[in-house]
Formats: C-alpha cells, structure tokens, sequence
C-alpha cells in the first residue's frame, strides 16, 4: 500500500516584494508582484511577509490577495484568494507566515491590502514563498 506524506519544502525564495509595500497607506492596495510556478509547478507554499516596524491600531491587519494568469491574461484584482493575517498592536517589525495553495502550475500575482489603521514602514517590508508538495512512498 502507498502512503502519501509531505516532502521535504523547496528552497525558499528571494524576496520579491521590492518597494511594493514600502510606505503603503492604510486602506490601500499594493501594485502586483509575480510569483512564477510555472516551471515547477508546486502544489503548495508557505508565505512569509515581514513588515518593517509599525505599530497598528487594535484590530489592525494586512490581506494578501493571490491572482492567477493563464499566461497571456492577469484576473481582475476584484479576484483571487484572500489570505487575513492579523497584526499585534506592538510597535515592532512584523512576520507574518501562512499556508497557501500555489494554483496548479501557473505564474501567481500577489498583491498587500494594507488595513492596519497606520501606513506600512518605509523600509524592511519583504515577501517570500517556500513551495513544498506531497510524495507516494
């Protein structure tokens, strides 16, 4: 009998954030960055967000929307799966790691809602994702 279990996660990317989250007012999106799965085709991924130093207000946080593309098209940002991270209202830097399905083997755009009742910091903000699958033994 074959017996499924997780392999060991890929390597984890470079930060591909660049300046997207950089100084990023409260109630507004960030432009798209890409995540390319096409070539590898992950299953799944861990995300880890680092915000630089900020302190929210209560209740604050931040929701990474995930779009696709088939290759030629983008989906509307009004799309996509939604993943709410909530932030401590401590004035420090911030990591922020959740699981998220990868969508197949397709090039992914991530983009920040930014709803933590102050702006991102200006400097320090950072995006990673560390794919990982599944193995039959």
């Amino acid at each position: 009998m074959s017996v499924a279990k997780w392999a060991a996660p890929s390597t984890r990317s470079s930060n591909f954030a660049s300046t997207a989250f950089d100084s990023l007012a409260n109630g507004s999106e960030s432009n798209t960055m890409t995540y390319d799965n096409s070539t590898n085709k992950d299953l799944y991924g861990l995300v880890t967000i680092k915000l630089g130093s900020i302190t929210p207000t209560t209740g604050g946080s931040v929701t990474l929307r995930v779009t696709i593309s088939d290759g030629t098209d983008t989906a509307d940002r009004v799309d996509g799966e939604l993943y709410a991270f909530a932030l401590t209202t401590t004035t420090t830097a911030k990591v922020l790691i959740k699981r998220i399905s990868l969508v197949g083997g397709f090039s992914l755009r991530f983009s920040l809602i930014n709803n933590s009742g102050v702006s991102l910091a200006a400097s320090g903000n950072e995006i990673y994702v560390t794919p990982y699958n599944e193995e039959i033994t």
